[in-house]
């Protein structure tokens, strides 16, 4: 295998990208491997999407696109990575050895198991909860109402399409469950509503926007900022029909 600089960097945005990595980090890893294989200039531009990289080297210019359809945050796959990247800076590593690590990174099972996903996104829920105040059986609802959200988080989704319905039914049934225990037990629905979704609100997507603004990349900010956008609007539409059936059935007015 001969692999070029260009297709192992290539490879390396993709991955990082495909891990939830923010423009500008993926930018700066993509930069300082092609450093250390040997590229005299390495230009890239990503946004969200996909990337975009032209690598100098022997006096040739090579050109290469790559685009990113799925995205899934794995925080430890993003710092192996990170870490990759700078090995091939220090000149440890060459394309070759750089795109079998990327490839068993991707086999790689997560080091998060669903038993801790499930409980940290328990335990996240209600902790919100009470800070705004609720009583603890309105914590435990909430708790559970976060359960739901993050066993619906860890159905594969691939498009856009399919991540926008599985957000809005998360918001929908966080709701309905908030709302039709408040009913019960004469509990109150709205910090139960609020700590059931706070596991889903897009805050990483709109700091990375924000930073992205305040670095001039504009294109990459705006394409971040549609895709919070699009993903509040989800768990808004979710949560408004759990309303409009609560009401239906009485729970709510």
């Amino acid at each position: 295998m001969n692999a070029s600089p260009l297709e192992a960097l290539l490879a390396l945005g993709e991955a990082m990208l495909s891990a939830g990595a923010e423009p500008y980090r993926t930018e700066e890893a993509i930069e300082r491997a092609g450093a250390g294989f040997g590229c005299a200039s390495v230009q890239a531009f990503v946004t969200p999407p996909g990337l975009f990289i032209t690598a100098q080297s022997a006096g040739a210019f090579d050109t290469g696109v790559r685009r990113v359809r799925a995205r899934a945050l794995d925080v430890t796959r993003i710092t192996h990575l990170n870490a990759l990247s700078r090995s091939a800076a220090r000149g440890e590593i060459g394309p070759d050895a750089c795109l079998s690590q990327i490839a068993r990174l991707r086999a790689r099972v997560t080091d998060y198991g669903a038993a801790l996903e499930i409980g940290a996104g328990a335990i996240a829920s209600a902790s919100y909860a009470w800070f705004i105040g609720a009583a603890p059986a309105e914590a435990g609802v909430a708790a559970l109402a976060g359960i739901i959200t993050v066993l619906l988080r860890r159905i594969a989704v691939h498009h856009a399409a399919e991540r926008f319905f599985n957000l809005a039914l998360s918001g929908f049934l966080a709701v309905l469950l908030a709302l039709g225990a408040a009913s019960l037990w004469h509990l109150r629905g709205g910090v139960m509503v609020a700590g059931g979704l706070i596991v889903l609100v897009p805050g990483l997507a709109v700091s990375g926007v924000l930073r992205d603004l305040l670095a001039g990349d504009l294109l990459s900010a705006g394409a971040g900022a549609l895709e919070a956008a699009t993903s509040a609007s989800a768990l808004a539409a979710g949560a408004a029909l759990a309303v409009g059936l609560a009401i239906g059935l009485g729970w709510a007015r």
